[in-house]
């Protein structure tokens, strides 16, 4: 079945029970975003949470199996009692429609997730510039953990959260995060390692700013890891979100001078003809990237 098909399938099934997103993810025990990929039709369930959903529908529909999902629209409209027009309605409308990443970039980011994903999962500390606080700098939270053969990435603090896709590809990470509070896109390219275990990553953050014209900006950004998973999603989750609530701004002290010289760039045609760099960028030449062995870190505690 098309990613596209599942997606207006699936809608039609919320319709139909009068279940939002939220609560089919809190039923299934999986992310919100995650049910948010399968409406939009860029991914589909894995065989185990299209099974444990098509359970979740029969309970609701007595009969309803996983063939039934291979009915036609209309067809499996009528079969949950559904107006027939309606659901050819909304699925032509813009909502239904997905973004088409090429099936070779996903299958590459999913071989390269198996090979070197688990030392990128974790929980990280990140240091940026605030786009609206001139001078300071930023803390947020990140999460990376693997979610259907993909690493996904929940990056925030106390202000705001996004939420999305970690791709790895070439040796680097692409996240494609999502700030669903304002629906604004928040994108990171990283400097990936090749070792068993991930503590440093730097590359750039680029999002709209929270001003009034919402200007678009981009700075330097450094990951440093705050502590393993644990492996228990609700676990892992609260550990996440304890972190994420109280973090908003470094204080100065916190930032090294080598950090500092690593996030803050003098760049343009001055710096360019002095030997830096006429735009920003994140040579591996000049990463912190590093990594080390696999250790069982324990969970930090952090005053």
């Amino acid at each position: 079945m098309a990613g596209s098909d599942f997606g207006a399938k699936l809608n039609l099934v919320l319709k139909a029970f009068s279940m939002s997103r939220g609560r089919l993810a809190a039923e299934l025990k999986v992310d919100k975003s995650l049910v948010g990929r399968w409406a939009a039709g860029t991914v589909t369930p894995s065989a185990h949470n299209f099974a444990a959903l098509t359970a979740l529908v029969a309970k609701r529909h007595p009969r309803f199996t996983m063939l039934d999902w291979e009915l036609p629209l209309v067809a499996l409209a009528e079969r949950l009692g559904v107006d027939a027009s309606v659901a050819v309605k909304d699925a032509a409308a813009p909502g239904f429609t997905a973004i088409d990443f090429p099936a070779r970039l996903i299958e590459t980011a999913r071989n390269e997730t198996a090979r070197r994903g688990h030392g990128f999962e974790g929980i990280w500390n990140a240091k940026r510039l605030a786009f609206t606080r001139m001078g300071e700098f930023v803390r947020d939270v990140i999460m990376i953990r693997k979610q259907d053969g993909i690493l996904h990435m929940r990056w925030g603090n106390s202000a705001y959260e996004c939420r999305g896709p970690l791709l790895q590809l070439a040796g680097q990470l692409h996240g494609i995060l999502i700030d669903e509070s304002d629906d604004s896109i928040l994108f990171c390219l990283l400097n990936g390692v090749n070792m068993p275990q991930v503590e440093v990553m730097d590359g750039i953050f680029m999002a709209i700013a929270k001003d009034g014209p919402q200007t678009p900006c981009g700075a330097a950004c450094l990951l440093e890891r705050e502590c393993n998973l644990v492996g228990d999603v609700a676990e892992d989750d609260r550990r996440y979100e304890e972190l994420k609530s109280a973090a908003f701004l470094w204080d100065r002290t916190h930032i090294t001078p080598e950090e500092y010289t690593h996030l803050v760039r003098e760049i343009g045609p001055k710096a360019y003809a002095a030997g830096g760099d006429l735009f920003l960028r994140s040579p591996l030449a000049r990463s912190l990237s590093r990594g080390g062995r696999q250790t069982d870190m324990p969970v930090k505690v952090t005053v």
